[in-house]
């Protein structure tokens, strides 16, 4: 699908689009609050395929903390108080 006919299509029934580029998102560690930028970036934290460790040592999914800092690029504020927690690990469910 076309790019152009996607983003219309969702506009047609009210979702607001915002584009952004992924830059440095897959190689910073958003458990570690880094910003996703040239200098915080390091791919052999990327351990294998997948899979990301945090400088602290914590293991995430590497789509996932790939996703949580374009979300923090696009929302600056959207963890400004903090989290309680974050998925770390997504699991594939089969829904009859």
């Amino acid at each position: 699908m076309n790019k152009n006919l996607l983003l219309n299509k969702i506009e047609e029934v009210g979702i607001k689009v915002v584009l952004t580029e992924e830059s440095y998102t897959s190689g910073t560690s958003f458990l570690d609050g880094e910003a996703p930028i040239k200098e915080n970036y390091d791919k052999n934290r990327r351990i294998k395929r997948g899979l990301f460790k945090s400088n602290k040592g914590i293991l995430i999914n590497a789509d996932v903390n790939g996703a949580y800092n374009i979300m923090r690029k696009v929302f600056p504020k959207a963890f400004a108080d903090g989290i309680e927690g974050v998925g770390l690990h997504p699991v594939k469910l089969n829904v009859a």
